[in-house]
């Protein structure tokens, strides 16, 4: 039983469930490991049963040379790039691999319901648990849970997870990375529990002031037979953790069964939750069994309503509201698919200071943490399903997205598909519909969307049986559209598609770089001026989603190699805003808005005219030069200005006016040589508990502070301290840079790198220096970050012996000393039987007066061979002769219960590496009750 403080009641609450994390210290070895297909009858027999399928699953498979990585793990972003891969995967060969750890459970857990929860692994999965397949997934964006409570060990016997991910099974036309790339827990509960993710809640406004807190508990029962009462307590707890409603309900649930709780909870005037003031609440449930509390579940939500209009567009809390998006893949520089939950936060802020206020997860479900950053920050999202198919799996995902996210505040839809080739076709129409439907009987307070580029006006297609029809560009059709279909909602679901690369302002297409001016898009795509001028002047179109707020890797498209990634984002790879951010930030904020472009530092081009524009809300705009004006011009807000001006160094400044009167202005100013990097951390402190994150912009300035915007040097990271390097990036679209590495060019002045905290053991809180330089020609930047004690997260305990566990014991019983080489026919399946150590002695030994024969064998790598090494047996009881390759190598001559070790090496000699027999002969006596070997039995050098 775990002691767990309660907080809110200052007192100690007696608890069976924990939560604990199983990111660290994996074994992983890429490719698909070669295994010899079984050839003889024992082979195949022992293949074909529990737990005999996969050799390299079994817990004494030897992981001693696997490389150790934590989780999260993207293994393709550490890769090199390699033109002749798949260009919309961005140049990186993906592959196979296997993940391996071991875990000990305490004695006292036996009994609990045991389960692993995947945030995510990419893309097509299988999970063994002690050489037992428990479960595939098949979706690489979705979580999942398995139960391991039958096939778990528990005490000094370790359990071994190993996990065999298809990454050359593709879901997407993006880069989409391979691996266990989000976190994994184990979760132990009492056997009487809340089901995973069976706490809905759903806030319901009856009227003005007045709302239900209306809340569904699944309380499962793993127990064997029988009823069990239970008695529901749940609570609602106000942002600042005070306790505003509770209510008590009593139930009955029958073994090996759920059974739906409903309660409700009322509260007058609760602070709502919006885009602006996200009042996050709380809910917990505890679930008391016999008077004992046996459970717990929580969850954060919030009150707002949503609404949707034909006419008017979308609606929060009975206020119109513009949704002003950006659509998004979940990579980052240098660290890929593999986000530490602190640069979901950054990449949310970034968003938000831009004036977006919503977020579409193209085309998949998020990480659970980025809608947590979304709750916390003020961040509608489009919650969107990877496959659009109605089949038993198709809607097993669908399923896993709502039922996983419907308590988030934040979550204001879901899409059921992308693009779709039967968007416009019956079967489509009748796919949609079963889909819709199964969503509605999850969860019935959000509409359900899908985002088409065609078959829109299709009278069988799929637009008109969705409570929303989302366009995908092809916003020349909305006007049709909606006269057509006037009680239709409509949503820009995908929007604009401007090519721009950060700090570029000519385009050169042969070598893939575009102007920042709004002029390039895809032939499919409209400029953000030309975007923002359709949506914002059609009220019944509820707002867009850019595509996309970040470049993102892969899909280079409609270009190629070098492009490793794409072009279309307002930001590039690490976040570096483009200059397209300033006029979103200027058509999506309230507050004056103006920026000026390009940057003013052309050498030895004097006299050339260079095109500069301002992005800007202002009414009108001057710009000077040198303090002489260059004319003042009106500014249209959906065609903007520009001004021709002959380059002449020196302070370039633009002023913006409304009413008449100051309210913005922007400065350039030409640049001198590089005199320092500035470093710029988004963080003050990190957490030491191996799982923080922060982001270190750098940046090139001269001696006065101007950036540099053409400098391209190699800037060198060191850290020391309590951190590590994650990974590097500078944003640049056609730079072949390694990922993982201490070292990164600057592109247009800026690079990045994602440092991570490392774990800190002791209760003293430690700092991480970061250094950074330009070889031989600056002096070197150092930026200090304390690095606390606090935020770790429970881990089980690690095991990193290998075990030595599949034996075969004799079914004869022998009066006399027998032969101990005796052989085994190979199509003998039952003389002898196929056990395990370490789980006690075995009972069908129990009383023997006489001889016993088990025997096993094992592989010795050849780096196995470089020291000697031994079998340790944790306990054998009886007298028992040790045989190494038929030969006697130990004895041991007393009866009691000893460990017993054994050196697989002859006197003055190394094993040789290859197949290895064991073979123990055992003799019991009258003072031994049950002999055996009673423990495990694990190799060691």
């Amino acid at each position: 039983m775990i002691l767990t403080i309660n907080h809110r009641q200052g007192g100690v609450k007696r608890m069976f469930k924990q939560r604990l994390s199983l990111d660290r210290d994996w074994k992983f070895q890429l490719g698909e490991i070669t295994q010899e297909r079984p050839v003889n009858h024992m082979e195949y027999y022992l293949s074909a049963k529990a737990g005999g399928g996969q050799p390299v699953a079994q817990e004494n498979w030897n992981d001693g040379l696997w490389e150790k990585v934590q989780v999260p793990h993207d293994w393709v972003v550490g890769r090199d790039f390699d033109h002749s891969e798949a260009i919309p995967q961005g140049f990186k060969p993906r592959g196979k691999g296997w993940y391996r750890k071991k875990f000990r459970l305490d004695s006292e857990d036996r009994g609990k319901k045991l389960y692993l929860q995947f945030d995510g692994v990419a893309t097509h999965a299988a999970v063994y648990v002690n050489g037992i397949l428990l479960h595939r997934n098949f979706c690489g964006y979705t979580s999942f849970t398995v139960d391991i409570t039958d096939v778990a060990h528990f005490g000094e016997r370790s359990n071994t997870i190993a996990v065999f991910v298809d990454a050359e099974a593709f879901e997407g036309w993006w880069y989409e990375g391979a691996g266990i790339y989000r976190h994994v827990w184990l979760m132990k509960q009492s056997p009487v529990h809340v089901k995973p993710w069976g706490l809905w809640i759903k806030p319901a406004r009856r009227k003005a002031g007045e709302w239900d807190t209306l809340v569904e508990t699944t309380v499962r029962s793993s127990l064997p037979e029988g009823a069990c009462e239970f008695r529901l307590v749940t609570s609602v707890y106000s942002p600042v953790n005070e306790s505003v409603a509770v209510s008590t309900v009593e139930g009955t649930v029958y073994a090996g069964e759920d059974t739906v709780v409903k309660q409700n909870l009322p509260l007058t005037h609760p602070l709502l939750w919006d885009v602006d003031h996200p009042n996050l609440y709380s809910l917990e449930t505890s679930l008391y069994v016999d008077g004992a509390l046996t459970d717990t579940a929580t969850s954060s939500f919030g009150y707002r309503t949503i609404s949707i209009s034909a006419d008017q567009g979308f609606f929060l809390n009975d206020k119109p509201l513009k949704l002003k998006g950006t659509c998004n893949h979940q990579d980052h520089a240098g660290i890929g698919i593999a986000l530490p939950d602190a640069v979901h936060e950054y990449r949310i802020r970034m968003l938000k200071e831009m004036g977006s206020n919503a977020y579409r997860v193209a085309h998949h479900n998020p990480a659970p943490e980025l809608l947590d950053a979304c709750d916390r920050l003020g961040m509608l999202v489009m919650d969107e399903n990877r496959n659009f198919i109605s089949s038993e799996e198709g809607l097993k995902q669908v399923e896993a997205m709502v039922i996983r996210d419907r308590n988030h505040p934040s979550v204001i839809m879901y899409s059921i598909f992308n693009e779709e080739p039967h968007q416009g076709t019956y079967t489509g129409r009748r796919m949609a519909q079963s889909m819709r439907q199964f969503i509605r009987k999850l969860d019935d307070t959000r509409p359900v969307i899908g985002a088409m580029n065609g078959g829109f006006l299709e009278e069988n297609g799929v637009s008109d049986v969705l409570d929303i029809t989302g366009f995908n560009y092809m916003q020349h059709q909305y006007d049709e559209f909606h006269q057509r279909y006037p009680h239709q909602p409509i949503l820009g679901s995908e929007n604009n598609c401007t090519f721009s690369t950060r700090g570029e302002y000519r385009t050169d297409a042969e070598c893939q770089v575009f102007a920042s001016y709004d002029e390039d898009k895809a032939e499919w795509g409209q400029t953000i001026r030309e975007t923002w001028q359709e949506i914002h002047s059609r009220d019944y179109v509820m707002g867009c989603f850019v595509w996309t707020g970040f470049d993102y890797r892969g899909e280079p498209s409609p270009h190629r190699w070098p492009s490793i990634n794409s072009h279309w984002g307002v930001m590039d790879t690490c976040g570096f805003p483009k200059d397209a951010y300033y006029l979103w930030k200027a058509y999506w904020k309230e507050e004056p808005a103006l920026h000026v472009l390009p940057h003013w530092t052309w050498e030895g081009q004097e006299g050339t005219e260079i095109k500069v524009m301002t992005f800007t809300n202002c009414e009108e705009a001057e710009l000077f030069l040198n303090g002489k004006s260059l004319g003042r011009k009106q500014v249209p807000l959906y065609e903007q200005t520009f001004w021709m001006v002959p380059y002449e160094a020196g302070e370039l400044k633009a002023v913006g006016y409304g009413k008449g009167a100051v309210i913005a202005e922007d400065i350039r100013r030409t640049a001198g040589p590089i005199a320092r990097l500035r470093l710029e951390a988004n963080r003050e402190n990190l957490l030491g508990n191996g799982r923080d994150a922060m982001l270190v912009n750098v940046y090139a300035e001269d001696a006065a502070g101007t950036p540099v915007p053409h400098a391209d040097q190699l800037v060198q990271f060191r850290v020391e301290g309590a951190g590590t390097v994650l990974g590097v990036g500078n944003g640049d679209p056609n730079c072949h840079e390694a990922d993982k590495a201490d070292r990164r060019s600057l592109f247009h002045g800026c690079c990045q790198a994602v440092i991570g905290a490392t774990i800190l053991t002791g209760n003293e809180s430690d700092t991480l220096s970061i250094q950074v330089e330009i070889q031989g020609s600056l002096r070197s930047e150092r930026l200090t970050i304390p690095v606390l004690n606090g935020g770790h997260i429970p881990v089980p305990e690690t095991e990193e012996l290998r075990l030595i566990n599949q034996w075969l014991l004799c079914q004869t019983k022998f009066e006399e000393r027998p032969n101990p080489h005796a052989e085994i026919n190979d199509s003998d399946m039952n003389s002898w039987e196929r056990i395990e150590t370490g789980n006690g002695p075995q009972r069908q030994l129990e009383g023997l007066l006489g001889f016993a024969l088990f025997r096993t064998s094992i592989t010795v790598e050849e780096h196995e061979t470089e020291h000697p090494v031994q079998l340790y047996f944790g306990k054998i009881d009886g007298f028992a002769e040790i045989y190494i390759n038929r030969e006697l190598r130990a004895e041991k001559l007393y009866s009691q219960g000893n460990s017993v070790t054994v050196s697989l090496h002859k006197e003055g000699a190394l094993p040789k590496s290859g197949r290895v027999e064991i073979t123990v002969m055992i003799r019991g006596d009258a003072d031994i009750s049950c002999p055996g070997i009673s423990m495990s039995v694990v190799l060691q050098k």
